[in-house]
């Protein structure tokens, strides 16, 4: 063990390699494969972070070139072996460096949060008499005694809080050898279990029985071929993956259950913890960087089995992984789009199945096309549950919106949704309206010249927003002031066009003054645990709508509710994107899903301009075996995904000329390797948003059936690029089968 080989914990390409550093006689028992270390880096020797993944006596460089390891950054490995082949899996899964991959795997470093606590000393000689001694007499010292006699470990601040006393009483325990100081870890971002009431499996019926047998067979045989769930909304599927959970935890097995929003991780963070208590823990971004790394570290150390979590769950450091629950399998979520790596976590779950030989289960109402693809072609096995827990299915209207105008209905809402919104309020029940827009109104247009006001950083309209009565760029973050007059002509007949989630809750408040709303979006989620504080509102009946974006389109379980307004089931229909349609299926299906799911009757009132649209009619009628019928041979015909792949190579830069010059040499690149014409190649073009924080987007989009040679195709040419051309003024991005344009 003279050398160590080291991966630099950084992303950047260049530093894509094993460095060896020499292994100074104080790490030599203690240091193994996995543990994150610091190591001097580069012509300035700056302290850096670095994981060990190999250990080697011979290296065939000058050996008077070896920096040695500065020190260890924790007393044991972050990654394990396996997790180890995971991010070397990711690396060319993913196109991504290693290092990328196996900061992605591994949580930031974190001091632990410790409390200097105090205890009696059981170890001490003639303790009894000791004690005696003490409460004979009436002392501050007898006080501290007496608090801790009954074999609690407390804090000191807290006995020095709650006695008022001074460190003086305590020390002079310890001196007597009475009482034991010692620094005790706490964890931070804890559930209160202790306030969970604790709940029993409900009787399930015949479908999810079936269910939870496959799934069991599965766990018990250590079957890796994925499941797929496709489970109508309010089939039960959530006591499935339960039921599951607690077979794979009675044999000494570990679960992660992914959910798509972080809005849906309190709802499903009570149900698991009131059936399995502190066997769970939680970890999403809302966390602070110290409670997620508390979650990770409660994990390492098997002191929880189940973790609950978004994407980034899926990299929990359980050895004795044994179940997988990918639940709204279908959310586009589940993929990274923005950062490296851009991992898929459905992907990755799948991997890790290979590696420990642990379940994968995908669950749906509306499974992706391309997982359901998938299952008819038994690549994964398909379990359906066709019927609702309940028995009872909401009633579903679509609202031509254009027939409403027609008739001299101006308003945002259809009489048919005003009508039924009043008679749920009278009624006592709840309404939930969807609008997948947030703001006040999309554009500010000036009717006299047709100027629309638009972010000089990029090339999109500002949104109004309300509440601070400023125009806002939902893509750099610019604000500015609403003009009076038009900065183009002059005139004042500017004003804001359109809808978003905030207008809607102005104007349910003026046509229903006395309904209590509530409002969830971006805007309004921003602070931490303000998604669960307004789900609890609405679960406690403190509020009578839910207004909302697509976090209250899925997953969320309101008893009360009795109508569902969907305002606008267009807004994703003119997405441009190639699954659209599919998107626009799901959210409308998934929102209708919220509707009477109890005992109350469930109403659906979906407002469109395109009635006659297939999706919107497959959706009304919750059917999604024709719907899929009819979008997979779309796919067929178009050779998108599950037929075919699409990598789209975007450049971004500040130099307009340079960027798409740029582009244009790789575009020559890949033609002239392309001979045979295997690939096709559609661009160079704008990209979608062509302009974004004062850099310009331009992009090339290749198309393959072949995964393996598309991606060595663009790689290849990419790296031709920079062996003839500097490309330290632009950034480029490459992005495989994204679910949006980029």
């Amino acid at each position: 063990m003279n050398y160590a080989e080291i991966v630099i914990a950084n992303a950047n390409e260049n530093l894509d390699r094993v460095f060896h550093y020499g292994v100074p006689e104080n790490l030599r028992n203690v240091i193994e494969v996995g543990m994150r270390v610091y190591v001097p880096f580069g012509m300035g020797n700056r302290r850096t972070e670095g994981y060990v993944i190999g250990f080697t006596d011979e290296i065939d460089f000058d050996k008077s070139k070896i920096k040695n390891i500065y020190s260890i950054a924790e007393r044991y490995a972050v990654i394990s072996p396996k997790r180890l082949q995971l991010a070397y899996w990711m690396k060319e899964k993913y196109y991504c460096s290693i290092g990328s991959a196996i900061m992605a795997i591994t949580p930031k470093i974190v001091k632990e949060k410790t409390f200097r606590c105090v205890s009696v000393n059981e170890k001490c000689d003639n303790l009894s008499e000791k004690i005696q001694q003490v409460l004979k007499k009436q002392t501050k010292q007898k006080a501290v005694l007496e608090m801790l006699l009954n074999g609690n470990v407390v804090p000191v601040s807290h006995i020095k809080n709650l006695l008022g006393v001074t460190d003086s009483p305590i020390d002079s325990l310890v001196k007597k050898g009475i009482l034991v100081i010692e620094n005790v870890q706490t964890y931070r971002g804890n559930c209160n279990f202790e306030y969970k009431s604790k709940t029993v499996a409900p009787i399930l019926n015949e479908e999810q029985l079936n269910a939870v047998n496959v799934l069991n067979d599965s766990i018990e045989n250590q079957y890796t071929r994925p499941i797929l769930i496709k489970g109508v909304t309010g089939s039960g599927k959530t006591e499935v993956y339960m039921a599951a959970i607690e077979k794979a935890l009675q044999k000494g097995k570990q679960c992660i259950v992914l959910v798509p929003e972080i809005s849906l991780t309190p709802q499903t963070v009570d149900r698991f913890v009131s059936r399995f208590g502190d066997k769970v823990a939680v970890t999403h971004s809302r966390l602070s960087d110290g409670e997620r790394y508390d979650q990770w570290n409660r994990a390492r150390k098997n002191e929880i089995s189940v973790m609950i979590g978004p994407r980034s769950a899926i990299f929990t450091p359980f050895e004795n992984l044994g179940l997988v629950v990918i639940d709204e399998e279908h959310e586009t979520t589940y993929k990274s789009d923005q950062q490296n790596p851009k991992f898929d976590a459905r992907e990755v779950a799948e991997k890790l199945g290979e590696l420990y030989n642990s379940v994968t289960v995908l669950g749906s109402a509306t499974p992706s096309i391309t997982s359901f693809y998938k299952a008819k072609n038994n690549i994964y096995k398909l379990v359906e549950l066709n019927n609702r827990v309940n028995n009872t299915y909401p009633d579903v209207k679509i609202v031509d919106m254009r027939n409403e105008l027609a008739e001299g209905n101006k308003s945002i809402f259809s009489r048919d949704l005003q009508n039924n919104i009043l008679k749920a309020l009278s009624n006592g029940e709840q309404v939930i309206l969807f609008l997948n827009r947030r703001g006040f109104s999309n554009f500010v247009s000036c009717r006299s010249c047709g100027h629309v006001m638009k972010c000089n950083n990029c090339n999109v309209n500002y949104t109004f927003h309300k509440s601070i009565n400023k125009l806002m760029c939902h893509y750099c973050g610019k604000i500015v002031q609403v003009p009076t007059v038009c900065p183009e002509c002059g005139s004042k007949y500017i004003r804001h066009f359109g809808s978003g989630t905030e207008k809607i809750q102005q104007e349910v408040e003026k046509i229903f003054p006395k309904a209590r709303t509530l409002r969830m979006d971006l805007d309004t989620t921003t602070r931490k645990n303000s998604h669960q504080t307004i789900l609890e509102k609405f679960r406690n009946q403190d509020a009578d709508i839910l207004i909302g974006t697509q976090m209250i389109a899925k997953g969320l379980d309101f008893p009360n509710v009795s109508l569902v307004g969907v305002i606008s089931a267009d807004l994703s229909l003119n997405s441009g994107d190639y699954n659209s349609s599919e998107n626009t299926f799901q959210l409308v299906t998934q929102v209708a899903g919220r509707a009477g799911r109890a005992d109350v009757s469930g109403q659906v009132i979906i407002q469109t301009y395109n009635p006659e649209n297939y999706c919107i009619q497959y959706a009304a009628k919750n059917d999604y075996i024709d719907f899929f019928n009819e979008e997979i041979e779309y796919r067929r015909q178009l050779k998108y995904p599950p037929f075919g792949n699409f990598f789209v190579v975007l450049f971004t830069g500040v130099d307009y000329n340079l960027t798409v010059r740029l582009l244009e040499e790789l575009h020559f690149i890949m033609e002239h390797y392309n001979k045979n014409n295997q690939f096709t190649l559609l661009g160079p073009m704008p990209a979608t948003i062509s302009k974004i924080n004062n850099k310009y987007r331009y992009q090339i989009v290749v198309k393959s059936t072949e995964e393996t040679k598309l991606k060595n195709y663009v790689l290849y040419c990419i790296n031709k690029l920079k062996t003839r051309q500097k490309l330290d003024k632009i950034n480029i991005g490459l992005y495989f089968n994204p679910n949006h344009s980029v």
